[in-house]
């Protein structure tokens, strides 16, 4: 671990080594003395590419301005990181931070996750898959810019289509083809096919002329939190496409910034 020339920013924190592969986050901390309210951030890639570093100067960087701290994490990718192993490694991330964020000046009675793309669905994921439940895996607050939540359609084709599509990388995450696809393998790495009675606070963030991942799967994760009875909000981002640079606007990041100190610390 080392601190970086910004003062208020510690990098290359070991979080945790799974089948020998060293994992690391960068800490993003807000000025003051704290504590702050704490989220991850998961960055995107379709479970295949990316970094830490993805996404850390416009998102990650932008809400510690805003007054949430974020620790930007990797997490195994590829083969390494196929279902449901990057979802361990979300969870070990913030049992990181439950045991080691008070001496970054971190409030980490609750933690949220925020995500984007493929780590959207992690972050989502992480909170909703039944497997966790052990008091410091808790996410408290979710917040999914534009993730994949049904696999399942996702890989759903036409005898055609099957023929002429090429596989997405979903069939990659899952290790599978949508030849051989077994529908509750898929169901089960599928945030809309999770528990969804206990889901905490939720923000969706979709742009509806996303060509990669489609509105439809944002729009029906939301049906399914709010007839669950659980708090969540969806907000639709006019003319953006996937990954657009709208998604960096300041109303946005002021949107995500809120819902989290709001869902984390009250305010």
């Amino acid at each position: 671990m080392r601190t970086s020339p910004h003062e208020r920013m510690v990098v290359d924190v070991e979080y945790a080594v799974a089948d020998g592969e060293r994992l690391l986050l960068d800490l993003y901390i807000p000025e003051g003395s704290g504590p702050h309210p704490v989220s991850l951030w998961v960055h995107g890639g379709a479970w295949l590419f990316g970094d830490r570093c993805s996404g850390a100067t416009s998102f990650a960087a932008g809400l510690a301005e805003r007054g949430v701290a974020i620790a930007s994490i990797d997490y195994r990718l590829g083969e390494a990181g196929a279902f449901p192993a990057s979802i361990d490694d979300v969870r070990a991330a913030v049992r990181w931070l439950r045991a080691h964020g008070a001496r970054h000046g971190l409030a980490i009675a609750r933690i949220g996750a925020w995500g984007a793309s493929a780590g959207g669905h992690l972050s989502l994921m992480a909170a909703l898959d039944p497997r966790g439940g052990a008091p410091g895996d808790r996410i408290d607050a979710v917040v999914d810019f534009f993730g994949p939540t049904d696999l399942v359609a996702r890989l759903s084709r036409t005898e055609l289509e099957r023929e002429v599509l090429p596989d997405p990388p979903d069939a990659r995450y899952l290790r599978t083809t949508v030849k051989t696809l077994d529908r509750d393998w898929a169901r089960a790495a599928s945030p809309l096919y999770q528990r969804l009675d206990q889901a905490p606070p939720t923000l969706i963030v979709h742009g509806d002329r996303d060509q990669q991942i489609a509105l439809d799967q944002s729009l029906r994760m939301h049906q399914a939190l709010v007839a669950a009875g659980r708090d969540a909000q969806l907000l639709v981002v006019g003319g953006a496409g996937h990954e657009d640079v709208r998604f960096q606007q300041p109303w946005v990041l002021d949107t995500t910034a809120s819902f989290l100190r709001y869902h984390l610390i009250g305010g």
